[in-house]
């Protein structure tokens, strides 16, 4: 009920009325239900919205301000710390959603940690140069995109020489169970609950992390070309796809994503997260009015220019982009 109260508040832009609902939510329940079953809840009914084109993307940030300023809020009026672990939060490069990491770091915060909140798009060197310098006792690191859950991977390897323990979580890790398998670290759940928990045991105990997966020679080899020769594969692909129905407002768009998609994919070992990816796309395509051909020339341009650049090592994305342009000229 107060859930929906701030919703109906967020969509109408009536910042007093949102206002008013949480102070009832905090006036009832304890602070980590009304961020967790009102705003955390709250925020993803709203992005689901904006997925559907039922809300536009205004409202989603509106929504987004208020969420992250009352987060602030609770943070900053938390009390000291009481214990002597301090723990290290934040999102690894390219990673710009702050909300569940400030959420956990509200929640640490309140069982007497001390905690040091870094935020969105940290350098793994920062990480590496914060550790060291703070002595902190773990690291959390967040992320929700398949590309920034290779750039944690990345993060997660280069702290592990300083032997201290390092959690990741985020909603991708829920959607795609198999990228666990690729990261040097422990899992924080599924959950808020179960992740603090997690924390808690790691503090104690501070158990190794399990053995971490190595990709395939041809997924090794075809990152290392399509990272080297990326840069004259997205050239060529403006030069085919220009003259073809793709609207050329979004296709540097289309490109970058695409690319980075692809680099993570190939970093995790298995084209099918492109897949998955493409499926989101094709829906906010769709849900814009924009015609199926565009995807459609764009995958096809992509494959025969990735064809022309890195022929011999690039077999893993030509056979995702052969399947993929395939599903699409026969719809």
């Amino acid at each position: 009920m107060i859930r929906a109260q701030w919703i109906t508040a967020c969509m109408n832009y009536s910042e007093s009325n949102a206002e008013q609902a949480l102070n009832k939510a905090f006036s009832i329940f304890p602070v980590e239900s009304v961020c967790m079953e009102v705003l955390q809840k709250g925020m993803s009914e709203i992005g689901g919205l904006w997925y559907e084109n039922r809300a536009t993307v205004q409202q989603e940030h509106f929504a987004s301000g208020l969420a992250m300023r009352r987060l602030d809020a609770l943070l900053s009026a938390s009390p000291t710390p009481t214990r002597p672990q301090t723990v290290l939060i934040g999102c690894p490069p390219g990673e710009w959603h702050t909300f569940t990491p400030l959420m956990l770091s509200l929640f640490l915060r309140r069982r007497g940690l001390n905690v040091i909140y870094l935020g969105a798009n940290v350098p793994a060197e920062r990480f590496e140069e914060t550790v060291a310098k703070i002595r902190a006792n773990l690291v959390i690191l967040v992320a929700q995109s398949l590309t920034s859950a290779a750039t944690l991977q990345t993060t997660a390897f280069s702290l592990l020489g300083l032997n201290i323990p390092v959690c990741y979580g985020g909603r991708i890790f829920i959607m795609r169970e198999s990228l666990k398998d690729y990261i040097p670290g422990h899992y924080l759940g599924n959950a808020v609950d179960t992740s603090i928990e997690m924390v808690e045991k790691l503090l104690k105990s501070k158990d190794k992390a399990k053995e971490t997966k190595v990709v395939t020679q041809e997924y090794a080899a075809a990152l290392h070309a399509f990272t080297a020769r990326r840069a004259n594969i997205e050239n060529t692909i403006r030069e085919m796809i220009q003259p073809l129905s793709v609207d050329p407002e979004h296709l540097n768009t289309g490109i970058h994503f695409l690319g980075d998609i692809i680099t993570a994919a190939l970093q995790f070992g298995d084209m099918e997260h492109v897949t998955d990816e493409v499926e989101w796309l094709k829906v906010l395509l769709q849900s814009h009015q924009r015609p199926a051909q565009e995807l459609a020339d764009f995958m096809n341009g992509y494959f025969h220019a990735v064809d022309k650049h890195i022929n011999g090592s690039g077999t893993p994305i030509k056979a995702w982009l052969r399947r993929q342009t395939k599903k699409e000229t026969q719809k």
